[in-house]
């Protein structure tokens, strides 16, 4: 749901004098904004800025300013530059932006609609008043100012559900949004809210988020399972606990949310597992660690958050049942081989349930992205588009608009070469096929109780992978590294000039590029290799464990089964086995037989997400980044 704009709109509202006089509309979706322009240019149009569109805003921006000169065209959100010559820059370049709306928006949006109600909105006249955090060119000359006061009390900006504002997009598949708390007590030199600016911590009150809540959950709880909450580090703060009671209130009436997507606290582990088992378990923990080598903790200026405390969360987690996740971020300042490989050891080994591997985004707006950060760590980058960040829209009669947006990522420095950056990815996917989604966890299990670590087997099989990978787990991974190759370019301009054109556009669409390169080779991975995969870590399993051969052979035989085409709702499949492998593994003498199929709500989940995202690679891809795939293995039960 598009909560933070609508909170510019509240915000504007409830200051502006004579309010009767504006009608705000809210747009999220590219082809119903351009309904709307065919039929009438308004006076602004005001766009949130992130690197995920960029470019669309813009191209839009272009054509109404061909349409109609006069209208004001404003941008703001957190893809803008710091320095003020970086700002400069930015304003230059996109000309066609009369006014940058710098930092929290709501302080400053409202000034402006002020100085141009009050002025017949003449955009230059408007210049020569004094905007807080308001960035323009005016007369050839670029006016960069501070950044407005930030909203100290959040409860200054209605609430954007209670006041109907976002009624329009209760819709199915719309998750809500809501926000409980801004700002965050961490320096983090490749995160937005990294910066000073944000280290003070406010707050909107917790009877007002409880009616939020019951307002979303009497409309949306039959529709949606899941609530976004967008804070930096929920949990972590006493006021948190309270929200948790709220939920948990919510959910016993109403049974929903069932999933809260939310970056948990990164300190005060005991008050954030407080709140996760207060909520019954929706409450995926993160353990976020980005790295968890001393040297670059200190580069980064993250040394002030307690990684012992994220690894103690897995195991807490665990015991109370819930999913928690970790994340590590490849190519930063100091970052290496040998302390990317120990970072995701440590991650292995403490048992996070996911290991997700990033590459390092250079970020407008960051610390990280500055020109002396990049010359001390001798930081190169490379260009691709950003997943499922592109689309070509129809504009009535005229020309459709294309668009595509481009992310920006290091792919090397002084302290990993982009051979080693290369070998890295190849084991993030590693970890992605063998390791998230518990696809191998009975044998995990097996290997962990007779003192095999899970890190030194994962980094088995990787090591292994050239010389020993069966044949088609061979190819996905050879093609995985020569794709990565392949959709980095040197440049912004020479990307555009590839990408943005129709026919490129219809190869993203269709698959052949543009994708979550990760997300979509374990697809293919899962969808064609699931038994290779199977094979291949079996095999490796019994040159470490060179007893116990008939167990390991059955565990395999019982895997296959349990996960060979899982998304496959009607095949079912029967086995004779000589240990119960579902209750404990414990042998039986006489044997069982077992039957392994889909249950008619696992039927029901599996057929709605394929109709939903089709069934071809890139929406098995989608499938599997937003579903447990632990959820879809087939069902098993003794016959």
């Amino acid at each position: 749901m598009p909560y933070p704009v609508a909170c510019l709109v509240t915000y504007a509202a409830s200051h502006l004098k004579g309010e009767d006089r504006f009608n705000f509309r809210i747009f999220k979706y590219p082809n119903k904004l351009i309904d709307a322009l065919l039929q009438d240019i308004p006076p602004m149009v005001a766009f949130s800025n992130y690197m995920w569109n960029i470019d669309l805003s813009y191209s839009f921006a272009q054509r109404i300013k061909q349409k109609n000169p006069q209208t004001i065209i404003v941008f703001g959100g957190p893809n803008y530059p710091t320095n003020p010559a970086e700002q400069e820059q930015f304003l230059r370049k996109y000309p066609l932006v009369d006014f940058y709306v710098y930092k929290e928006g709501e302080v400053g949006f409202t000034a402006l609609l002020e100085a141009l109600t009050e002025n017949g909105w003449d955009a230059e006249v408007a210049k020569n008043i004094a905007l807080p955090g308001c960035h323009f060119i005016r007369e050839g000359k670029a006016v960069i100012v501070p950044p407005a006061e930030r909203v100290k009390n959040l409860d200054e900006i209605p609430s954007p559900y209670l006041t109907g504002v976002l009624d329009e997009f209760f819709e199915p598949h719309i998750v809500p949004m809501i926000q409980c708390n801004r700002g965050c007590p961490f320096t983090c030199t490749f995160c937005v809210e990294g910066l000073l600016y944000y280290n003070k911590v406010n707050r909107r009150g917790t009877e007002t988020i409880e009616r939020e809540l019951r307002y979303i959950a009497e409309r949306k709880h039959k529709t949606v399972h899941d609530l976004h909450i967008v804070d930096s580090n929920f949990g972590m703060y006493p006021e948190d606990e309270k929200i948790g009671d709220a939920i948990a209130r919510i959910q016993n009436e109403f049974g929903w949310p069932e999933y809260i997507h939310v970056a948990t606290g990164k300190n005060q582990k005991e008050r954030v597992l407080r709140v996760a088992k207060n909520v019954h378990g929706a409450l995926r923990l993160s353990g976020a660690v980005q790295s968890l080598s001393e040297e670059v903790l200190k580069n980064i200026k993250r040394n002030n958050i307690k990684a012992d405390q994220l690894m103690e969360l897995a195991q807490k987690a665990r015991e109370l049942g819930s999913n928690v996740y970790s994340e590590s971020i490849l190519a930063m300042p100091g970052d290496s081989v040998m302390s990317h490989i120990e970072t995701n050891r440590i991650l292995l080994d403490a048992g996070f349930q996911f290991i997700r591997n990033y590459p390092l985004m250079m970020l407008m707006g960051v610390e990280m992205s500055a020109a002396e950060t990049r010359e001390k760590f001798d930081m190169k980058t490379g260009y691709r588009v950003m997943s499922q960040c592109f689309g070509v829209y129809p504009f009535g009669n005229e020309e459709p608009i294309v668009s595509v947006e481009i992310e920006e990522i290091c792919t090397s420095t002084k302290d990993l070469s982009f051979e080693e950056y290369l070998e890295m990815r190849l084991f993030h996917l590693a970890i992605e096929v063998f390791y998230n989604d518990s696809i191998l966890v009975e044998l995990f299990s097996f290997l962990n109780e007779r003192g095999v670590k899970t890190s030194d087997f994962i980094l088995n099989l990787f090591n292994g992978w050239r010389e020993n990978f069966p044949p088609k787990l061979k190819d996905i991974f050879n093609s995985f590294r020569k794709e990565t190759i392949e959709e980095l370019f040197l440049s912004e301009d020479a990307l555009q000039k590839s990408a943005k054109n129709t026919a490129a556009i219809a190869e993203y669409a269709n698959g052949k590029h543009g994708s979550n390169m990760i997300y979509r080779f374990k697809a293919m991975a899962f969808m064609d290799a699931v038994d290779e995969i199977m094979q291949y870590a079996f095999f490796c399993a019994r040159t470490i464990v060179n007893d116990e051969l008939l167990y390991l052979h059955e565990l395999e035989i019982f895997s296959i089964m349990k996960k060979h085409e899982f998304l496959d709702t009607d095949t079912v499949r029967e086995g004779f086995f000589h240990f119960d492998f579902s209750n404990c593994g414990n042998a039986i003498q006489e044997g069982i037989w077992v039957r392994f199929f889909h249950t008619e709500s696992q039927k029901a989940q599996i057929n709605d997400l394929l109709r939903l995202y089709g069934n071809d690679p890139i929406g098995v891809s989608r499938v599997l980044s937003k579903q447990n795939v632990t959820k879809m293995l087939r069902t098993v039960e003794t016959v």
